[in-house]
């Protein structure tokens, strides 16, 4: 753990994320980025400043996240503010990063999942090793995956022009009332969908169907298809 965090201090990541990433980064870089894998990675020196590059990213595009020593990351940021200029590569925050991998359908801890959510629920069951012979939770998720979860990750896309907030409880309608689902995972307002879209955990017989649902306090909704955007690749 000291290790970790005394790593962590010494180490300054910039994310440049975007169909156009290897076009800006390569200039700066004599690590060979064309011919590196998803979620690999490669030492050498990005605008002449050691730094570890990885084809790695949480947006759904493609890109590349670079580490460098602190005191050198203005540096690096500045390089590639100059090297995108003519691809119109722009800064961005956590905000926007979060809305680019709520739209992928990427899931993000404390938001769409947390300490109550199996890998089955959240859709996840590609990075469990169902191999193995024994491992902690085991016999739930191998149950959850032979008969199906009680609820699950679904996305929700707005009727009217609004935003189903963080929190907010996503209410099932029916001709005899409203049904309480649990409560919305994440939300957004996508500029490139001109609709609010979120997610949220619903029980399964609502989780499949578009039947209208309605974030409380909030806009309706209906249940549509994840993720809600792909990238051609």
């Amino acid at each position: 753990m000291r290790w970790r965090s005394t790593r962590a201090r010494a180490t300054r990541l910039i994310a440049l994320q975007g169909p156009q990433a290897l076009n800006v980064l390569q200039p700066l870089t004599g690590v060979d980025l064309a011919g590196m894998k998803y979620y690999w990675f490669g030492h050498g020196e990005v605008a002449n400043v050691r730094a570890t590059v990885s084809r790695t990213g949480y947006t759904g595009e493609d890109g590349f996240e670079i580490f460098v020593p602190p005191q050198s990351a203005d540096k690096v940021w500045q390089a590639i503010l100059e090297s995108g200029q003519a691809a119109a590569v722009i800064p961005c925050g956590l905000g926007a990063r979060d809305t680019l991998r709520l739209e992928a359908g990427m899931r993000l801890h404390g938001n769409d999942i947390d300490e109550t959510t199996t890998a089955i629920e959240a859709d996840l069951g590609w990075i469990v090793g169902w191999k193995k012979d024994d491992f902690i939770g085991a016999a739930p998720l191998r149950e959850q995956k032979a008969n199906g979860p009680a609820r699950q990750i679904v996305g929700f896309e707005m009727l009217d022009r609004g935003i189903a907030r963080h929190g907010y409880d996503a209410l099932h309608r029916r001709r005899e009332g409203r049904r309480r689902d649990q409560r919305d995972a994440d939300a957004a307002s996508e500029e490139s969908h001109r609709h609010g879209v979120s997610a949220g955990r619903a029980h399964r017989p609502r989780a499949a169907s578009s039947t209208s649902t309605s974030a409380a306090a909030g806009p309706g909704a209906r249940v549509v298809p994840m993720p809600f955007y792909k990238r051609s690749k």
